[in-house]
């Protein structure tokens, strides 16, 4: 009896030391972990500020837990915007954007086991050289609770791995994009245009839209009207085999009543695009349409209608085809 009254007195002893020692451990942690990619700022800012597009690099997925389920509450890369998760292995919590600074900064807040735990973690965008230095980053308050201090001493070697496969990933889709247009996700709004239908194969584009076009112009200096941007055409129809395609050639102007003979005056609703940024000449823009058929694909958007393609830069006026840009547009949802 004396000798099991003794072993619980050292117990008690170690406890108390223990308890004591952990209030001189510290009270915060930091994890840090850091890589350069060979990508432009842009690129993973968007990669990193956009939550759905974690699926794509980050250690946390369905392919660590199938059992996940995610939810994205407020529209993607704004601040205040959640994702939520709940899954057998990777449990519940959820992650809300704090701060954006645009190729700069991406911060957020942790929050794990219904706000049982809680931290603060940030990526920090900065040039190196010709590359990009990134620094992924993840800070928390341990409390008074002595297991929490104690916890905290194996932050590093539990998380840190997880950051450096992360980055890992990160770089590896980064410079893989490196040679992709920008991408931008915008509304377009409501606007008037002058349309003609037409149809045009691989040998007639040109003359169609020449002569398409030139009839708009035609008609809106003979009615002054008032152009508000540059031409464009929607694809409603393409054959991939004969390079045939249906499309409405398009002339946005401040208003219009009514057209004349094929010229019909429309009044295009507000829609959400995508929109790739294309320099270069007219017959090399597939790549463009599969990259951007591949953006939709991984932000999850569904394309609503056919593509367009706004002429921004008039190729008679510009020489060199490297400068002449074309939008390409997706319709989305």
């Amino acid at each position: 009896m004396k000798t099991f009254k003794k072993i619980i007195l050292v117990i008690g002893i170690l406890v108390v030391i223990l308890i004591l020692i952990s209030f001189l451990l510290p009270k915060t942690y930091h994890v840090e972990r850091s890589t350069v990619i060979k990508a432009d700022k842009t690129i993973i800012y968007n990669l990193t500020s956009n939550l759905t597009k974690w699926d794509l690099w980050a250690p946390w997925t369905k392919s660590m837990d199938s059992t996940a389920v995610f939810e994205l509450i407020g529209p993607d890369g704004q601040i205040g915007t959640v994702r939520k998760w709940d899954g057998k292995t990777i449990g519940n919590g959820q992650m809300t954007l704090t701060q954006l600074n645009p190729g700069e900064l991406v911060a957020y807040d942790l929050m794990f086991q219904h706000g049982k735990y809680n931290s603060k973690g940030k990526f920090i965008i900065e040039a190196s050289g010709d590359s990009t230095k990134v620094s992924w980053s993840d800070n928390g308050d341990l409390g008074y609770n002595p297991i929490s201090r104690y916890f905290g001493l194996f932050m590093g070697k539990m998380m840190g791995p997880y950051f450096e496969k992360g980055l890992a990933k990160l770089k590896q889709i980064a410079e893989a994009r490196k040679g992709w247009p920008v991408i931008i996700e915008k509304q377009m709004p409501e606007q008037n245009a002058l349309i003609i239908k037409d149809s045009a194969g691989p040998k007639t584009y040109a003359q169609v839209l020449g002569k398409g076009y030139g009839e708009i112009m035609q008609y809106i200096k003979t009615n002054k009207l008032q152009v508000t941007g540059p031409p464009f055409a929607i694809y409603l129809k393409w054959d991939s085999v004969t390079m045939f395609s249906v499309m409405d050639l398009c002339i946005p102007v401040e208003k219009a009543e009514k057209g004349k003979g094929r010229i019909q005056a429309e009044k295009l609703p507000v829609q959400n695009v995508v929109m790739a940024l294309y320099y270069g000449p007219y017959d090399k823009t597939a790549m463009t349409y599969q990259i951007l058929d591949q953006y939709c694909k991984e932000s999850g958007k569904i394309i609503t209608g056919g593509p367009w393609e706004i002429y921004v830069t008039d190729p008679m006026t510009e020489k060199d085809p490297m400068k002449v840009e074309t939008d390409i547009i997706f319709p989305v949802k």
